[in-house]
């Protein structure tokens, strides 16, 4: 997915970029070795890192054939939950 998409839906920063940011990464299956798409807040980028490795679509459908539902989207709620309050905890720690 070209940078510029990224920046252009989750580039402002408000409140709203850091959830949309760790939305992406989900189907992204973003991992923390790749390129960090500049132009977005250090947050933002946190959410997207999050996301993308810890809902990646792949590890979510091999888990779900395991275990059941109820606990499949615990563990995305989590992570996602994770990715969003991550954010702006590492940029204030940082």
């Amino acid at each position: 997915m070209p940078e510029e998409i990224i920046v252009r839906i989750a580039g402002s920063c408000n409140a709203a970029s850091v959830p949309i940011a760790a939305a992406i990464g989900v189907p992204l299956s973003i991992r923390a070795e790749t390129a960090i798409p500049i132009g977005l807040s250090l947050w933002t980028v946190i959410a997207l890192i999050i996301g993308g490795d810890g809902m990646a679509i792949s590890e979510i459908s091999m888990l779900a054939g395991i275990f059941k539902k109820k606990l499949v989207g615990a563990l995305a709620a989590g992570i996602g939950l994770t990715a969003v309050i991550g954010g702006p905890v590492f940029t204030l720690v940082s």
